[in-house]
């Protein structure tokens, strides 16, 4: 305590701790007590969710106050002491760096200009799904933790292109990853707001159903076993062309990512003599 420093270290600060502290001393010259009051705010820090399909390649944004950066890390919890990326000392380094990342990630910029430390990984798997975090020591700084992104990683939508003579019933294919499954929703881009056919919560919603489709749809299982939720369409006709798609929401989900799992495209044919 010299020159009377009390002052307290805090590490690694989080949102909890946001409050008002009291520092009490007692001087025994004085026999008295002094007290400083210090009320802190930690703000939390930044988080992103980020969707991205199989395959792809995917930005991960971070960004420093500026790029007088000693030591840069991007980690995920659970690969413990491993890094998915290091930069210390003026360069990469890779002596820890977990197994599956290896030449698959990289800066979007290595001069890391106006602070820019996001993270670019290449042809990402269902693996990489997981929360990822951005943390630097700046040369006027202590480790602090910049980013947090929450990285979702889905297969591409399955296409698959139909053919169907006018009056027969078809079927549209489509499968979720399981049956842990809230809400279908099949649709056609040129149908505007409304849709080919809505099941939620163990039933259909008609009010915004297209005209054409009332009565003419339905699941080719309502139990959507081993989340099966293809499409029967009866009776089609020429006006039935297009291009579908099934988007369904899982429980525990983010409800923001509406991309589409199948995507089929339905030609209708008259048949021969009619």
């Amino acid at each position: 305590m010299k020159d009377g420093d009390v002052s307290l270290i805090l590490k690694d600060v989080k949102p909890a701790d946001t409050g008002t502290y009291v520092c009490d001393v007692f001087i025994e010259e004085t026999r008295s007590w002094k007290n400083s009051i210090i009320y802190l705010h930690v703000d939390p820090p930044d988080q992103k969710n980020i969707t991205a399909e199989s395959g792809q390649d995917v930005s991960l944004p971070c960004r420093a106050p500026n790029n007088n950066i000693i030591v840069l890390e991007w980690r995920r919890d659970e690969h413990g002491a491993n890094y998915v990326f290091l930069y210390r000392e003026g360069r990469f380094d890779p002596a820890n760096q977990h197994p599956s990342f290896k030449k698959r990630v990289d800066l979007q910029d290595r001069q890391m200009k106006d602070g820019d430390v996001s993270l670019i990984l290449n042809n990402v798997t269902i693996n990489d799904a997981g929360t990822y975090k951005c943390r630097v020591f700046m040369r006027e700084t202590r480790l602090w933790q910049l980013s947090i992104i929450y990285l979702t990683v889905v297969d591409p939508p399955e296409q698959k292109n139909i053919t169907a003579e006018s009056g027969q019933d078809v079927t549209l294919t489509c499968r979720a990853p399981n049956n842990n499954i809230k809400s279908v929703h099949w649709s056609r881009a040129d149908l505007g707001d409304e849709y080919v056919l809505l099941y939620q919560d163990g039933r259909f919603y008609p009010d915004n159903q297209h005209p054409s489709f009332k009565k003419r749809v339905d699941l080719q299982d309502r139990q959507m076993k081993d989340g099966d939720v293809s499409l029967i369409l009866k009776n089609v006709t020429i006006n039935d062309a297009g291009t579908y798609e099934c988007r369904v929401f899982m429980s525990g989900t983010n409800p923001q990512n509406n991309d589409p799992i199948s995507i089929i495209s339905l030609s209708v044919v008259v048949p021969p003599g009619e």
